[in-house]
């Protein structure tokens, strides 16, 4: 009988134990799968938010990301909210069946330029800023998931007047599980990037982006075999292309990216990512600093020389509402 007991109890441990890497693992390809916002994306939202804004083509997130005052310092603040569906929520790899589910997201952001500078040949402004989000998985049983991210970042724009810009900058990102209360990813973002705004006539603007940073991640609690704290630490280049077609108060969008990553530490090292990233996105804005937005977001990831499965792709559709406010 005792032998019995201790059979049955080294098969509930083993079961607990393999429970346990296997909500590990999704939690790991969550943190993977998940895109972060760069700082020069929180800038320009605030008055990408603004109808008045969005208007001018020079607005449109790389000549002035925000109107800031000519001396002196602006402020801006804003509420983001988003009901969704994903198709694959856990950034599963291969071709299994994904889980999909509904989410929805609450971000709560705020930020401020510390003045304007003429340095002769351009303009220079400083930034700091930060953000709250909750992301709640609604449907699928996947609420054991949930978890709060807070961002933060400091940047100078350098804005010359042939319509480029410039940027150096460092942001911070942290994920914490909203059920265990534990904190699951960390990491620093230290980054260049250059950005071109131009009109193409009075009612079609686009944007081109390119960046170059390192992740200086750190996971935690997640106890998987063979895995270190520092394995999702890479290095990024990315690049990104949008069009913005005005018809008066709607504003189409669609965008293309693409990123290479390359990793170096642990289990990851010698590993590189190729992710595309597509989407479609229409504002309509109900007034100064509301807007209402349906958007269709399709990414995937193809992982060279990963030793555990990484290649995922997933898509989202869904409505927001933002509201956001200048000083």
């Amino acid at each position: 009988m005792k032998f019995n007991k201790t059979i049955i109890s080294a098969i509930l441990l083993s079961g607990t134990f393999a429970y346990a890497q296997n909500q590990n693992q999704q939690v790991r390809n969550r943190i993977e799968g998940t895109e972060r916002p760069s700082a020069a994306k929180q800038v320009s939202k605030a008055s990408s938010n603004s109808k008045s804004s969005a208007e001018s083509p020079s607005d449109t997130g790389a000549q002035r990301p925000v109107i800031v005052k000519k001396k002196g310092i602006s402020s801006y603040f804003g509420y983001d909210t988003k009901y969704f569906y994903r198709s694959n929520p856990l950034a599963t790899p291969g071709k299994l069946k994904e889980q999909a589910t509904g989410m929805w997201t609450n971000t709560f952001y705020g930020g401020a330029g510390l003045g304007v500078y003429d340095m002769t040949d351009y303009v220079l402004t400083p930034y700091i800023g930060g953000s709250w989000t909750l992301n709640d998985y609604v449907e699928s049983g996947l609420d054991t998931f949930n978890y709060n991210s807070t961002g933060a970042y400091a940047l100078l724009l350098s804005q010359f007047s042939n319509g480029w810009s410039a940027r150096v900058g460092i942001s911070y990102a942290n994920d914490r599980s909203s059920e265990f209360d534990t904190e699951d990813f960390k990491e620093f973002y230290p980054n260049l990037g250059i950005m071109k705004a131009y009109s193409i006539n009075e009612n079609l603007s686009s944007v081109f982006d390119a960046s170059i940073g390192r992740h200086n991640a750190e996971t935690f609690s997640l106890g998987i075999a063979g895995t270190s704290e520092k394995e999702l630490s890479n290095t990024e280049i990315a690049a990104s292309y949008a069009l913005t077609y005005k018809w008066e108060n709607l504003f189409i969008t669609p965008k293309y990216k693409i990123s290479f990553k390359d990793y170096d530490k642990g289990i990851n090292n010698g590993r590189t990512d190729t992710t595309h990233d597509l989407s479609l996105k229409a504002d309509y804005h109900l007034g100064e600093s509301l807007k209402l937005s349906a958007f269709y977001t399709y990414s995937n990831r193809d992982a060279d020389d990963a030793q555990l499965p990484s290649d995922y792709e997933s898509y989202d559709a869904g409505i927001g509402l933002g509201i956001n406010a200048r000083f």
